[in-house]
């Protein structure tokens, strides 16, 4: 029996480690009726089940946009002898994307570590958005900086976060040159599923948007 078991976990450990890719690079993700385009960084990893299938996980961060449209919220005086003692501030909310990604990618023309091809699949993925209110940093009439002498009303919340759900189709071309690596460019179509905001300040984002593209570029470096 424990020979069986030592064959299993030997087994198991070659088909697992044999070959594994990890892979960088850059993405943009652009919502369906949204006017700004995120721009970010992207890790991956890939485990070839066969060599025209396998299965991969990303990690990407999409830098923060800020919204065009502004709203306004009163500041009161910390000092009560503070004149004036109330000002109008305008503020904007900026949203950023975490996104983690997983699924299979089949490859046609050519295998996975080989050569020019084509690949696609579909993939499942968690991702957070964190929104904050981006204050300006004088009133609205553009007189005051108020930050050290004036406070946001006590029940007033800056900042909010998002976790969603969505399901999606991904396609994409690589080549790989022996001995350098793989080259690839990918598109991801996502629709989100499920997605909960804590808060009205997540809630209220201009930015969230329930179907979306990711397009990523990027560098494969196989490890055998």
């Amino acid at each position: 029996m424990r020979n069986l078991t030592f064959i299993f976990a030997l087994f198991v450990s070659n088909a697992i480690f044999s070959q594994v890719s990890f892979s960088g690079g850059m993405g943009f993700l652009k919502g369906f009726g949204i006017d700004k385009t995120f721009t970010g960084l992207n890790l991956g990893v890939e485990l070839p089940r066969s060599p025209e299938v396998t299965f991969y996980g990303r990690f990407g961060y999409y830098f923060p946009r800020q919204e065009d449209q502004k709203s306004t919220t009163l500041v009161t005086a910390i000092d009560q002898t503070t004149n004036p003692f109330s000002l109008q501030v305008q503020y904007a909310r900026t949203l950023n994307y975490v996104t983690i990604e997983g699924g299979t990618r089949r490859y046609i023309g050519n295998d996975y570590d080989n050569g020019f091809g084509m690949y696609g699949g579909t993939n499942f993925m968690l991702f957070f958005n964190t929104v904050k209110r981006d204050y300006d940093k004088r009133d609205i009439n553009d007189l005051v900086e108020w930050k050290d002498k004036y406070q946001l009303p006590v029940n007033e919340q800056d900042k909010g976060n998002i976790i969603s759900a969505a399901v999606g189709l991904q396609g994409g071309a690589k080549y790989t040159i022996p001995a350098t690596g793989t080259f690839f460019f990918d598109v991801n179509l996502q629709y989100v599923i499920l997605g909960k905001a804590n808060n009205a300040v997540a809630n209220n984002s201009q930015l969230y948007a329930p179907l979306f593209f990711i397009f990523s570029l990027g560098y494969r470096k196989d490890l055998y």
